[in-house]
């Protein structure tokens, strides 16, 4: 059985990689592993302290990365769902124009 300094090793690669190739479903699920393995790792007191140290910062970086992609990620799609409700504003205008010239 992996101890738990392991275990949190094996998080971090789990996150980078997902993180790496934008896979926010793999990164929700790997996200609700990371407070029971960082307690695990917390509390087993065989680790190295530092070692756990720059592991823990290691995880706060990826984890700071992520929330920038997401926040990056959601304000690129709300512009371009504002450019697409101007688009359809703009096309249900003129056929409203276009409607009306039509009529007798």
């Amino acid at each position: 059985m992996p101890n738990a300094l392991e275990s949190l090793d094996r998080l971090i690669n789990a996150f980078r990689e997902a993180l790496s190739q934008e896979d926010w479903e793999t990164l929700g699920q790997i996200s609700q592993s990371v407070q029971p393995t960082v307690s695990a790792a917390v509390a087993d007191e065989a680790n190295d302290r530092g070692e756990l140290g720059q592991r823990l910062e290691t995880l706060q970086e990826l984890m700071d990365d992520a929330a920038r992609q997401a926040t990056e990620s959601r304000d690129t799609a709300a512009r371009e769902l504002r450019g697409m409700n101007q688009n359809r504003n703009a096309l249900k205008t003129y056929a409203n124009v276009r409607a009306r010239g039509r009529r007798p």
